[in-house]
């Protein structure tokens, strides 16, 4: 078994194949519970309806009703820029930045938001 440890990456390897740590080792190294699965493996649900609504000075009915599911809630560009035309100061900065996050992170989600940022911006 000695010969199949590195000592650089400290974990054993078998032709080209890492045996990394596993969550518990981890959890034993940095003395963290790990046992609640709801902590690691699965996404927080967020309710991002309400941000989302107040970022666009809409109701939250309206806002579901605008909502597409493409890999996740996403909603129209064209909704959008039509909420950024009625905003005014901070409402306007902020839908802009949403826009230009949409932009910068995904240029081919063709004429769709992630709506997820909503939350962490409001």
């Amino acid at each position: 078994m000695v010969h199949f440890w590195d000592p650089t990456y400290r974990c054993f390897t078998f032709n080209e194949v890492d045996m990394v740590r596993t969550i518990e080792e981890y959890s034993t190294l940095l003395h963290y519970d790990f046992r609640d699965l709801l902590k690691v493996y699965w996404k927080q649900n967020v309710d991002f309806w309400g941000p989302l609504a107040n970022l666009m000075g809409l109701l939250v009915d309206a806002v579901k009703v605008r909502l597409k599911y493409k890999n996740g809630p996403c909603i129209s560009w064209s909704d959008i820029r039509d909420a950024m035309g009625k905003a005014y100061g901070d409402r306007h900065l902020a839908l802009f930045a949403f826009a230009v996050y949409r932009l910068i992170v995904f240029p081919k989600a063709l004429g769709y938001v992630s709506v997820e940022l909503a939350d962490f911006m409001f």
